[in-house]
């Protein structure tokens, strides 16, 4: 059997077992346009550590080389999201479909508790309530190279997430990095009170199409959502390399805007390529140890990053088994950065505002200063 069959064998046979969500009701059809670059495009927070008491810089448990993360795949093979899975929106065409998406105000962990109370948004029979939903153009079954143009779990989490943290994104301005769809920022938009969204990506096509999906979505009054294109491997990530300037570059305004206010930093499922894990890492390097202000309510947190990824696995030539090497190696490169922490969050009790099937396979990571945490002490955050 070739390598390559063994490979596409065993993710099938993987994605057979896990039972199929209900959700991504798809409703036209259109010509894909193809991108030409990669993606590169609660708990309830705890100003301690012992909340969150997994620590996950350390190397000892992972495999010296990782390299090559989902590498084993070649660049025309076919990669399909789980999240396309579902049979009225599963097939691996080529082509760019609309999909609607549930999601609720109402935490539906708590829906069957809720079901015999006078409550709001509750089904009689105790059933998931989804009041709200959002529609986002995507592409159906992509190379490795244009994943960005899919939907990914981690996005949900990552939503779900920023629900959680309430009131500490009210009024704030923050950052997607690696936005592909953009369904996490306009999901964000639709459930909390981020004041701007900066969501970001890099490739032209990937950001016309994430444009296209702000603009079929109704977001709350007071928010906004701007689309820009944001370079992982430059000095200053802000800046195109090259470029002149088009619809998604960074004005100065924006770039002060940012710098002045801009104190959370999200990404989904953006790790499965080895030096484009490597990239982020100094990206979020540079962004991260730039201090706010001293009249910044988060002086003293500093900005901190949040980012969702679902653990793939692939059959390693290296290791001769079924590993999460994308996952590794990043786990790995985070524990090699002498500027940033990383911390896996506890996942369990955390809302659900979207509809989707939350597996083990779903990680939370935070990813702070390290001078933020010798100086404070944050490990999270408490709500007030």
């Amino acid at each position: 059997m070739k390598h390559q069959d063994l490979h596409q064998d065993l993710h099938q046979d993987r994605l057979c077992k896990r039972p199929r969500h209900e959700q991504g009701r798809p409703q036209e059809h259109a010509p894909l346009a193809t991108p030409s670059e990669t993606k590169d495009s609660h708990a309830h927070l705890q100003d301690t550590q012992d909340t969150h008491d997994d620590s996950v810089n350390e190397e000892s448990d992972l495999p010296k080389e990782c390299h090559d993360s989902e590498t084993d795949l070649e660049d025309d093979d076919i990669v399909l999201s789980e999240v396309h899975i579902h049979p009225d929106n599963g097939r691996v065409d080529g082509r760019i479909m609309t999909s609607t998406f549930a999601l609720s105000t109402v935490n539906q962990n708590t829906v069957k508790d809720a079901s015999n109370k006078d409550e709001d948004k509750v089904k009689d029979d105790g059933e998931p309530s989804w009041d709200l939903e959002l529609q986002i153009q995507h592409a159906m079954g992509t190379n490795l190279r244009n994943v960005g143009s899919q939907v990914w779990m981690g996005c949900f989490l990552l939503v779900d997430y920023m629900v959680e943290l309430g009131s500490l994104l009210d009024g704030c301005v923050a950052l997607e990095l690696g936005a592909g769809t953009g369904i996490s920022s306009i999901a964000s938009g639709i459930l909390t009170n981020v004041r701007k969204m900066f969501c970001t990506d890099f490739d032209t096509n990937v950001l016309s199409n994430c444009q296209s999906n702000v603009n079929i979505n109704s977001i709350r009054p007071g928010n906004t959502i701007v689309t820009r294109r944001l370079n992982w491997f430059l000095p200053c990530p802000m800046e195109v390399e090259g470029e002149d300037e088009d619809d998604y570059s960074w004005t100065l305004e924006e770039m002060q805007e940012w710098t002045d206010e801009g104190a959370f930093i999200f990404a989904a499922d953006v790790v499965y390529d080895d030096s484009l894990t490597d990239a982020l890492v100094e990206c979020l390097e540079r962004l991260l140890t730039v201090p706010l202000p001293a009249g910044h309510p988060r002086h003293e947190h500093g900005r901190v990053a949040y980012m969702t990824m679902e653990k793939r696995y692939n059959f390693s030539l290296n290791e001769l088994d079924v590993v999460a090497q994308a996952h590794d190696y990043f786990v790995q490169r985070m524990g090699r950065s002498t500027q940033l922490h990383l911390t896996r969050l506890d996942t369990g009790s955390i809302g659900r505002h979207c509809d989707y099937e939350r597996t083990k396979d779903l990680e939370l990571f935070q990813i702070a200063c390290r001078l933020s945490l010798d100086e404070h002490n944050t490990g999270t955050e408490q709500q007030n």
